[in-house]
């Protein structure tokens, strides 16, 4: 009987210490950590911020989210986001509270980066903030950019390319038939020449002729002269094909010049965010350090989370006391 009585004790006992353990874990979560100073900042978008979100000054949690409410300015619509601090905690006035996430499956926080001002802000006074950013989103903005840049201006681009060369491969097979048979004429004169040059030229007795023919400067002047003929023509057909490219990249001209203009504009926008997606990076790499350190300490996280307590020490304790 005596022992049954000693039971109902240390299960009472350890009913009332779960009890207290249980208000203050839920006083912690609620934020309730005595007297704060009320700070406010305004964002123009609030995805992901509400009552309770963490605030952090440098990393260091020093309050959390009070209010949220809708502010609008004529036809702009701002929020006021009310943040209650450590009470005596000093801020700079030309500190900044950026609304960002801190690692891949974080949610979203309010970390407050310390300014370089002498002078501190007041309870109730406003922390210049900067609207939360998401390193996908910032990702997706980019490959939409790209996508609407490739639809609308460079396909287009290599759609008139294309038919420019169907044209000219069409014109070539057109004209092949005219073509091959100007090439046999070419290569029957060029046989009949040759004919004639071994029969007639090329006898014993004009052999010394040929040598004074070779040595005519006359001659000579008259090849250049249809050498000059030649090059003139060839002149033309470089004319002919410089006026056909002008009148390609006229036509295209439009295209080109959308095409850069995309271009910048994406580039802005990558140098919009760079600083976002280079803090969202740092504190992702951060995060895996974190973990992969807690990995190597203790492997059995991976399956099962925190290493329970040792119950049989536990045992041996309540028995020492009995």
């Amino acid at each position: 009987m005596q022992d049954n009585k000693i039971n109902y004790v240390f299960v009472g006992a350890f009913v009332a210490a779960m009890l207290v353990a249980f208000v203050i874990v839920i006083s912690m979560l609620a934020g309730s950590r005595g007297s704060v100073d009320r700070y406010f900042t305004v964002y123009n978008n609030v995805g992901g911020v509400k009552f309770g979100t963490l605030v952090f000054y440098e990393g260091y949690q020093i309050g959390q989210v009070a209010k949220v409410e809708p502010m609008r300015d004529g036809q702009n619509l701002r929020f006021k986001v009310d943040l209650d601090v450590q009470e005596g905690w000093k801020i700079p006035e030309d500190s900044l509270a950026r609304a960002n996430v801190s690692g891949l499956l974080s949610a979203v926080a309010i970390d407050i980066r310390a300014g370089k001002s002498p002078t501190n802000l007041k309870p109730g006074a406003e922390i210049k903030g900067t609207s939360a950013s998401n390193f996908f989103a910032t990702l997706a903005d980019i490959g939409a950019e790209f996508g609407d840049l490739s639809n609308n201006s460079l396909r287009p681009l290599l759609d008139n390319v294309n038919n420019y060369i169907r044209q000219l491969g069409d014109a070539t097979v057109q004209h092949l038939p005219e073509i091959m048979a100007n090439l046999e004429k070419i290569s029957a004169n060029v046989e009949r020449v040759s004919g004639t040059v071994e029969k007639d030229i090329l006898k014993a007795e004009n052999r010394g002729h040929i040598d004074a023919v070779l040595a005519n400067a006359d001659k000579t002047a008259a090849n250049l002269a249809a050498v000059t003929q030649g090059l003139d023509e060839t002149r033309k057909l470089l004319n002919d094909s410089i006026a056909s490219i002008n009148k390609v990249v006229t036509n295209n001209s439009g295209n080109v010049d959308e095409s850069v203009r995309n271009l910048r504009y994406t580039l802005d926008t990558v140098a919009r965010y760079v600083d976002d997606i280079a803090h969202n990076a740092d504190a992702t790499a951060r995060n895996m350090s974190e973990f992969s350190r807690s990995i190597r300490e203790n492997p059995g996280l991976i399956l099962g989370g925190s290493s329970r307590p040792d119950q049989a020490k536990e045992r041996g304790g309540k028995e020492k006391k009995k």
